[in-house]
C-alpha cells in the first residue's frame, strides 16, 4: 500500500512539471494505477482487520463512510485552494497549489499506514 501511495504522490508530479494536456493524460495513466491499486489494497486490509461477528456489517458501514466523505470534500477542498492561489484569472498557481497539496496529503496517509504490522 506504501508503493501505490508513493506512485500516487509521484503522478501528482507530473501536472506540476508539465501542465500541458499530454501531461494531464500521463498523469491520469499513472494516478489511475496508484489509486486502483491502493483502494483495492485498502478495502482488503480493512475486511481483514474488522473483527469478526454481528458487527462486521456496521463497522463495513463505518468504513464505507469514512471512504467516501473525504471524496465527497475533496471537490469543495480543490475550489478554495485554487481560488484562493489564482492570480487573477490565471489558475495556474492554485492548481499548482492544489497538487502539491494532495501530493502531501497522500504521503502523509501513506505514514498513517505504517504501524499496521499485520492482520490476525
Amino acid at each position: 500500500m506504501i508503493g501505490a501511495s508513493v506512485l500516487l504522490a509521484l503522478s501528482m508530479a507530473i501536472p506540476l512539471v508539465s501542465p500541458t494536456l499530454p501531461a494531464m493524460y500521463a498523469y491520469a495513466l499513472v494516478s489511475g494505477m496508484g489509486f486502483g491499486t491502493y483502494m483495492s489494497l485498502d478495502m482488503a486490509l480493512m475486511t481483514e482487520v474488522l473483527p469478526k461477528g454481528a458487527a462486521a456489517g456496521k463497522d463495513l458501514g463505518i468504513l464505507n463512510i469514512a471512504t467516501n466523505v473525504p471524496q465527497a470534500l475533496g471537490p469543495i477542498i480543490a475550489s478554495v485552494l485554487i481560488t484562493s492561489f489564482a492570480a487573477g484569472s490565471d489558475k495556474l498557481p492554485g492548481y499548482r497549489v492544489l497538487f502539491a497539496f494532495a501530493m502531501a496529503v497522500v504521503l502523509i496517509s501513506a505514514l498513517a499506514i505504517r504501524p499496521i504490522k499485520g492482520v490476525k
